[in-house]
């Protein structure tokens, strides 16, 4: 046809790109050449399949800005096939909204929400099921898809009610996304007011104080506040209870406080202002409470628990005074006075009360026209709230704070016999601390018998030994260690070694029973050989999980990762040494399997810590050895006793840091020489002593060795 060779070959090519283009299948099962003298083609290719980043964004789907990766899928036909089914079986709203909480329960969030779309077009009342919906994204941090979904539900004659508004609200004041969550809540609150089918109730007035609160919003709290009203908005006490948190939680604590509330000698410029900014929130507190105790005197208003330690948590910030006002602020709102003399004879009063009729149930009753159904109550007169474990642990820090300990077991009696107070772990690790500021080891050994079990563990009993430390002026002090060690002994599975430890310094601090010089070096010595007595078996079963020196595993484990069967009766017998060989050569060899060596290193990473604290234990030990040995503050026959164990003690300590210098290269002979001085300067030798004595200068013979 064409004498033109060029003009047969730019016809052929035409028609080869027409039929690939319209064949797509075909084209994408061919591979892919491209030829060096048709770069025009190539370049058109690339810009034409080109896209821009920000036109993939705005396509993406809202649910999964969101987090929801997948977005919101199209409903294939077998979903809708389902849907369909199930909804011609159901015609009841309240089926539905059942059918669909089991499908979000089942995470199947598309097929619920095509349900619901699906009937909503029937003209039917579905709120609940939007709820449901709603519900679940704010769970799954979804908020600009339970917006869309408020709004969608509005599009479909869906009325929301008024749990839609309470939903929306606390899912926001649970969402990650604080500025957005007080924007979106505000803005809906301020369409609800200006809304004249439905306006918001105290409750959702609570929620969107929550939701500031919670994001630190404090101007538009107090700008949400200001909409409550003495009708359907009226301010309750969870209202109050949130704006005093949100208050405390905007101001921070001075880390170099002290506990008796002293500021340091030298106050930084920040710590000026933040304790400026201290007191601004106390009076702001305060000016809050008067309102609230006028409304309380009208019996307009509940003082409850919560509230009343939302507000002396606040108090607690402040000045010595104001920690005193907290226990004001008790008697005032619980009924429970803050003098001694009549804390004790209330706590008397408990013993002779019958079980049950220590504080009625709920507040007095009033008639019509506001006078008591009670015979004997004031008119207009407000019930006290009831005490509880928040209280107690706040009149417990308070005590504490201002260094009045003595009154502590006198307001433990009081809420735990009177008002029949359980305390929680948190209550018991609070005494004990109070306890322990006041030097009261006596208390502190009498409560631990009465402790439960379940609320003990490691840090109850150094709180508890540490109470004994500091209590060594008084002559029962190693007395009640004791009654500590034992207790700790049979609670707890295996004993800390910091609290071991902590007995041994003890038996070295206690040194003001023995006033007869003559005597006193034979005492003190008994003393010592009672504290390593008890000392040497929870010291053996310490190390009993180890072997040689308490220093490797009895046992290697099979692998690094799997320690191998845990029931003894299912672990596989021994093989002989041929048999073992040729499974081992058997077996796949892809994953190398760890050395002996390497294994001995990672066991010694996994118990590096409770290898220190042992040996620590051990070097105390010895040298509590060493001075009843070479100190003539032991018989003979003791000392021939102690010998053995003194040495097998030293094998122990020789042994770990030879191998902590096989395992750790970076540690070095001078290290341990700065770990043994800080040692020596916890408090075990004489010389440490002061430090316990709380500034005391009399002596015992004892010192003059």
């Amino acid at each position: 046809m064409f004498t033109c060779r060029a003009c047969t070959t730019r016809l052929l090519a035409a028609v080869v790109d027409h039929a690939l283009v319209s064949r797509p299948t075909a084209n994408a099962l061919r591979p892919s050449v491209i030829s060096a003298s048709a770069p025009q083609t190539r370049g058109f290719a690339l810009k034409r399949t080109k896209r821009d980043p920000e036109d993939e964004l705005d396509g993406m789907p809202e649910a999964a800005l969101d987090g929801d990766p997948g977005g919101e899928r199209e409903p294939d036909k077998k979903m809708q096939r389902a849907v369909n089914h199930r909804l011609a079986l159901m015609d009841d709203p309240y089926h539905i909204a059942k059918d669909v909480l089991l499908t979000l329960a089942k995470d199947r969030y598309d097929e619920a929400k095509f349900m619901v779309a699906k009937a909503s077009g029937k003209k039917k009342n579905l709120t609940v099921s939007w709820n449901h919906l709603i519900d679940y994204q704010m769970r799954h941090q979804r908020l600009n898809g339970a917006i869309k979904l408020f709004n969608e539900m509005k599009k479909l004659f869906q009325v929301p009610n008024a749990h839609t508004y309470t939903i929306i609200f606390r899912g926001c004041a649970q969402s990650v996304h604080k500025k957005l969550a007080v924007a979106e809540a505000f803005k809906m609150y301020n369409n609800m007011l200006k809304s004249d089918r439905f306006k918001p109730n105290t409750t959702h007035l609570n929620a969107l104080l929550e939701v500031c609160s919670r994001a630190g919003d404090i101007d538009t709290l107090f700008t949400v506040v200001k909409s409550a009203n003495s009708t359907d908005r009226a301010p309750d006490a969870f209202t109050y209870t949130t704006i005093l948190n949100a208050l405390r939680a905007k101001v921070q604590f001075e880390p170099s406080r002290q506990p008796g509330g002293t500021s340091p000698a030298r106050p930084t410029e920040k710590g000026r202002e933040m304790e400026q900014a201290t007191i601004q929130t106390i009076q702001r507190a305060k000016a809050i409470w008067e309102e609230v105790l006028a409304k309380w005197r009208s019996a307009t208003l509940v003082i409850d628990e919560q509230l009343a330690c939302a507000m002396g948590r606040i108090l607690l910030m402040g000045s010595h005074a104001d920690k005193m006002d907290v226990l004001s602020l008790v008697e005032q709102t619980m009924g429970i006075p803050k003098d001694e003399q009549a804390l004790i004879k209330m706590a008397r009063e408990a013993h002779l009360t019958p079980r049950g009729n220590d504080m009625p149930q709920s507040p007095p009753r009033l008639g019509l026209q506001g006078a008591p159904a009670a015979k004997h109550t004031k008119p207009a007169s407000p019930a006290h709230a009831r005490p509880g474990n928040n209280a107690l642990g706040l009149v417990l820090t308070a005590l504490q704070l201002m260094t009045k300990t003595s009154l502590v077991a006198r307001y433990w009696d009081v809420f735990t016999r009177k008002f029949l107070v359980a305390p929680d772990a948190r209550n018991w690790h609070l005494l004990l601390r109070s306890l322990r500021y006041g030097h009261n080891s006596g208390k502190v050994a009498e409560y631990l018998w009465i402790m439960p079990k379940d609320f003990m563990s490691a840090p109850t009993f150094r709180i508890a030994m540490n109470a004994c430390l500091r209590d060594n002026l008084n002559k029962k002090a190693f007395h009640n260690a004791c009654q500590v060690f034992e207790v700790m002994i049979t609670s707890l599975r295996s004993p800390d070694a910091h609290v071991m430890r902590i007995y041994l310094q003890t038996a070295y601090a206690v040194k003001r029973p023995f006033e007869d010089p003559a005597a006193a070096k034979l005492a003190y010595g008994k003393q010592m050989v009672t504290a390593l007595e008890n000392l040497w078996e929870p010291y053996r079963m310490a190390t009993k999980q180890f072997a040689f020196g308490g220093l490797t595993p009895r046992t290697p484990p099979l692998s690094v990762s799997s320690p191998g069967p845990l029931n003894p009766a299912s672990a596989p017998a021994p093989v002989p040494a041929a048999d073992a060989d040729a499974a081992a050569d058997a077996t796949d060899t892809s994953v190398p399997k760890p050395t002996a060596s390497e294994i001995a290193l990672q066991m010694w990473k996994l118990h590096a810590v409770a290898r220190g604290e042992i040996c620590a234990l051990a070097r105390k030990m010895i040298a509590a050895y060493d001075r009843l040995i070479f100190g003539d503050l032991a018989t003979a026959d003791t000392v021939a006793k102690i010998k053995p164990r003194r040495n097998q003690i030293n094998a122990f300590v020789v042994k770990y840091f030879e191998d902590r210098e096989k395992y750790e290269p970076g540690w070095s002979f001078r290290q341990m020489q700065e770990e043994k001085r800080r040692e020596e300067n916890d408090g075990l030798g004489d010389e440490d002593d002061h430090e316990f004595m709380e500034g005391s200068s009399r002596k015992s013979p004892v010192d003059a060795w």
